[in-house]
């Protein structure tokens, strides 16, 4: 038998309840609704979101997570151990608040290889809310 460890993870994209890549979580445990301070969230034009290290917040879920489902993740989101600078997202582990019991938890995020953002077509999401930003933007 494999030791396969738990690890936490904030996810604030695709990979939420509700949306395309979530089956990637469909075996994991949902933790809680979470906050990521110290991070800007853009809506890249290809459709999809991506956190950036900056002022700002981004909302999101927490899930218990093993290693397997972390590297089929890592290849979904281009993260490339072996070669950093070809990753089009760093996995980094960040505090994250838990919503409503307001403990801070280290959990993976994925956040957008910085290099990435000046060849890149995108738009800030207000109040770093994807699922309600994708809501509105559907109304339009």
């Amino acid at each position: 038998m494999t030791f396969n460890p738990i690890e936490l993870l904030f996810v604030y994209g695709t990979l939420m309840s509700g949306f395309s890549a979530h089956a990637f979580l469909m075996d994991s445990e949902f933790v809680s609704h979470g906050v990521l301070y110290g991070a800007k969230l853009l809506h890249i034009e290809d459709g999809f979101p991506a956190a950036v290290e900056g002022e700002g917040e981004v909302f999101g879920e927490v899930y218990r997570v093993d290693s397997l489902t972390l590297a089929a993740i890592d290849v979904f989101e281009e993260v490339w151990e072996d070669f950093p600078e070809k990753s089009f997202f760093f996995r980094k582990r960040k505090f994250v608040r838990l919503i409503p019991m307001n403990d801070f938890v280290e959990a993976w995020v994925y956040v957008l290889n910085p290099k990435f953002l000046p060849v890149i077509s995108y738009t800030e999401v207000p109040f770093g809310n994807w699922k309600e930003f994708i809501k509105k933007l559907i109304k339009l």
